[in-house]
């Protein structure tokens, strides 16, 4: 029986508004969520969610570290379904309807006090009873997230904005429950000149509503209408311009409203918005398992064998991280201490900790708790749910432009954003030490050698991944058809097949500089640079360049690379460092110092993978540079927009000057910013270190952190010496080797579908070791056993060391 206690009566709830997020729907640090037996349990002060029953009791720890005893449980259970039900019809934007919670499943709630042993509270108490019902009838956090990730912009327009107002005689409040011309009860909408309340369209299936909200506008000309429920306390509400046929904004709705003596500020959201209402129907779109032979391949589950949900094209990150979390390292690191790690975070806010998302993930994917096979109607094995990475999601992409959206992305830039997101989350964590993303790092040797005084220079330049070209060897083919009228259809390109050597014998060998700038010289000459590998890391990821740009049109190329599935030795690609009788080219800086420049320019290092794929695609360098400076490093579609929208400058081909450095360093220093030193270095950098990164970078702290994640302290050449051969060798840290070169091939990730901007990602990914290996294919929730995987469409490949 339901018992009343002190922590109840004496407790000073306030209600969610609606930027807050509610967590009701899964645990934040694990996924059991409302459909389980135990529920989920939201905490009536902060609204985080949290687990009851199972391994973790997420719910008690959490109440017990922060003192919130009052959470409100939720359970969802589904109805049994008529045999008669039939799969609604695809719908357009404006015939997008709400399916009915409430006819496919039954709510259970209670409250319950942690303080009291998790005693249920008495009902209807009137100091808990609002926020218990605010949270109720909020949106899920994760779904928010989506919901304003998918949402497009949405703006006023001159009939809002020159609205005249007359409410119709009788108006009355009491009836807005209600079309007032039939008995329709929910997607109502109230149309804001005179009142009337209308239901939606009618659907062409013959749900949904009677068509007289849209009637109530043909017949009056009332242009503009908003949908009851949907209006919050902050002013918002889901509105429609009939005159423009579109989605629209209110900037008004407060004031439009307190004429039909509606007060916004006591109002509170019941029903789905049209941005929910879109999320629902993009999260229905399922991708078919694909084979080559079209044999259906038998379903898998378990521990390391849990899919990933489609959050709406999110395949991207999905396939990525099936691929890091089958690394062991990624898996040591975070599986084995989710618990202690969730005992001891004091983060506020779990969902939004990227060390607690990762463990939570970590668990997901590797304790099976999750990855159960589903039997249908017929007794028949089919595919698992899997777990849905949204919070995640949202904690790793957390302000960024492209990756907090719900648009399909790049699986190669996501794998680099990831990689330094958790970077910059495991610096504070005992110095970075259990970084994970250290089994990608590594040192590439770059050579110049100038063709005029054969005088050389090397760099050691540190990296995490690899970009690889491809070999375009176009297959003459016959016609495919004969269309309409005689007229001759052309069938799509395909390519030779070229094997990985071919391709790493291409991104290894001399490239011509032309017009460079010879410090021995004195004068433009022409220059030969070469890149290869300086050290190995424990994993090579490689990304292979398979697009090119036709007619300013990015196009795929599906060209099959041949990559065995045994050891491949790289040590033909390895650079071996200034070798005896080669003489060095003088330091830029040493000649600069020699005329007497006080302050030097500095150029700031850029992502040359980025460079590399645009100039792929037939951009000019300079305008390569420019655009991968401009936009911070952060990746190549970011650069190829700005590209695009700065076509018509002027000086979108002259080369950016070198920012100059101011000889001081310290804090004092007006270009360095206090705040952003306190910021970065919070996250373990020390202070020279981040006082000089600023200032190289203009005091912009985002281009400071790449900088410091990208380069450990100064780079330079290879030796100072050109006499002392072995000053140039890097230093080996952490995982990497200079001599253990032979690799195996234990993931990768494909792309299926013509456009780079589209399509759909999966992931093949080895586990086991010897005769106990095998593969296995992750299509986002489906995990089947693949006996003969085809790396040869590859976007992305992870080759692990064999030590």
């Amino acid at each position: 029986m339901a018992a009343i206690c002190e922590h109840a009566l004496n407790s000073r709830l306030t209600l969610p508004s609606s930027s807050t997020p509610v967590y009701k729907e899964e645990c934040t640090q694990c996924f059991d969520n409302h459909d389980m037996e135990g529920g989920i349990e939201v905490c009536l002060s902060c609204f985080n969610g949290g687990c009851s029953e199972g391994p973790h009791q997420h719910a008690q720890q959490h109440s017990m570290r922060t003192g919130h005893y009052l959470t409100l449980n939720i359970r969802r259970i589904a109805k049994a379904q008529s045999s008669d039900d039939e799969r609604p019809a695809k719908q357009t934007k404006l015939e997008i309807r709400e399916e009915s919670d409430e006819s496919k499943y039954e709510y259970q709630t209670f409250v319950r006090c942690w303080g009291c042993s998790g005693a249920k509270v008495e009902d209807g108490l009137e100091n808990i009873e609002p926020t218990v019902q605010a949270v109720i009838h909020a949106v899920e956090a994760s779904k928010g997230n989506e919901i304003k990730a998918w949402s497009e912009e949405v703006t006023a327009c001159e009939h809002f904005e020159s609205l005249e107002q007359s409410p119709e005689e009788g108006f009355d409040l009491g009836k807005m429950h209600q079309c007032s011309t039939c008995d329709k009860r929910d997607n109502l909408w109230m149309c804001l000149v005179c009142g009337h309340v209308g239901c939606g369209r009618r659907q062409y299936d013959g749900s949904g509503g009677n068509n007289h909200a849209i009637g109530h506008f043909e017949k009056t000309g009332h242009r503009v209408s908003i949908k009851l429920g949907t209006i919050t306390p902050e002013g918002t509400a889901d509105a429609y311009c009939y005159a423009c046929d579109d989605n629209k904004m209110d900037p008004n709705l407060a004031s439009h409203l307190t004429a039909f003596g509606i007060n916004v500020s006591a109002q509170q959201k019941t029903e789905k918005s049209i941005a929910e209402l879109q999320l629902e129907q993009n999260l229905k779109f399922d991708f078919s398992m694909t084979t080559a032979d079209g044999v259906k391949l038998q379903p898998v589950a378990g521990p390391g064998l849990t899919g990933l949900c489609n959050l709406g094209n999110s395949c991207y990150m999905a396939s990525v991280l099936q691929c890091v979390f089958g690394i062991d390292r990624f898996r040591d690191r975070y599986f084995p201490s989710a618990a202690e790690h969730f005992a001891t975070c004091t983060h506020s806010r779990p969902a939004q900790c990227v060390l607690c998302q990762l463990h939570k993930l970590a668990d997901g994917l590797w304790s099976g708790r999750y990855a159960v096979l589903d039997t249908n109607s017929e007794g028949e094995t089919s595919h698992q749910r899997g777990i849905p990475p949204a919070q995640f999601k949202a904690a790793i992409s957390k302000d960024h432009y492209e990756f907090s959206t719900m648009r399909q992305q790049d699986a190669f830039e996501f794998f680099q954003h990831l990689n330094k997101q958790v970077n910059i989350a495991e610096r504070p964590v005992a110095g970075g030490s259990r970084d994970p993303t250290k089994v990608f790092d590594f040192s590439t040797e770059e050579r110049l050698q100038c063709t005029q005084c054969k005088k050389v220079r090397y760099k050691i330049q540190r990296v995490s991944s690899v970009s690889l070209p491809v070999i375009k060897r176009a297959v003459e083919q016959q016609p495919e058809a004969t269309g309409k009228g005689g007229d001759t259809q052309a069938q799509k390109q395909t390519f030779a097949p070229v094997s990985l050597k071919e391709c790493l014998d291409l991104m290894t060998e001399d490239e011509t500089v032309e017009g460079y700038s010879c410090p021995e010289c004195k004068c433009p000459t022409l220059a030969v640079k070469s890149t290869r590998f300086a050290t190995f890391p424990k994993v090579l990821a490689m990304q292979v360049r398979r697009f090119e740009l036709v007619n300013w049109v990015p196009q795929k190329l599906d060209i099959p690379i041949v990559v065995p599935l045994d050891s491949i030795d790289f040590e033909s690609y390895q650079g071996r460092g200034i070798q005896p009788g080669e003489e060095k080219l003088p330091e830029t800086e040493e000649l600069e110092q020699s005329v007497g420049s006080e302050a030097q320019p500095v150029e700031e290092e850029i992502d040359e993978s980025a460079v590399a794929q645009l100039e792929s695609m037939g951009f000019p360098r300079v305008r390569c540079v420019k655009a991968v400076r401009k936009t911070g490093n952060c990746g190549a579609e970011a650069a190829m927009n700005w590209i695009f929208e700065h076509m018509d400058d002027p000086d979108i081909d002259v080369a950016d000057e070198p920012s100059a450095q101011s000889a001081a360093t310290g804090s004092d220093n007006p270009s360095v910013d206090p705040e952003a030193v306190e910021q970065l270095m919070a996250m373990g950098f020390d202070r020279v270190r981040v006082e000089k990164e600023l200032a190289n970078a203009g005091g912009d702290p985002n281009r400071a952190l790449d900088r410091l994640l990208n380069f450990d302290g100064d780079s330079g050449d290879a030796g100072a010496d050109a006499n002392d051969v072995a000053m140039a060798s890097p230093a080996v840290a952490g995982d990497e080797s200079e001599t253990a070169s032979k690799f195996e091939l234990t993931g990768f990730v494909s792309h299926k579908g013509s456009s780079v901007h589209c399509g759909h990602y999966i992931a093949n990914v080895r586990q086991g070791l010897g005769i106990d290996t095998q593969w296995f294919l992750f299509n986002d929730s489906k995990v089947v056993l693949q006996t003969s995987p085809d790396p040869e469409q590859a976007y992305m490949y992870f080759f692990t060391r064999n030590d």
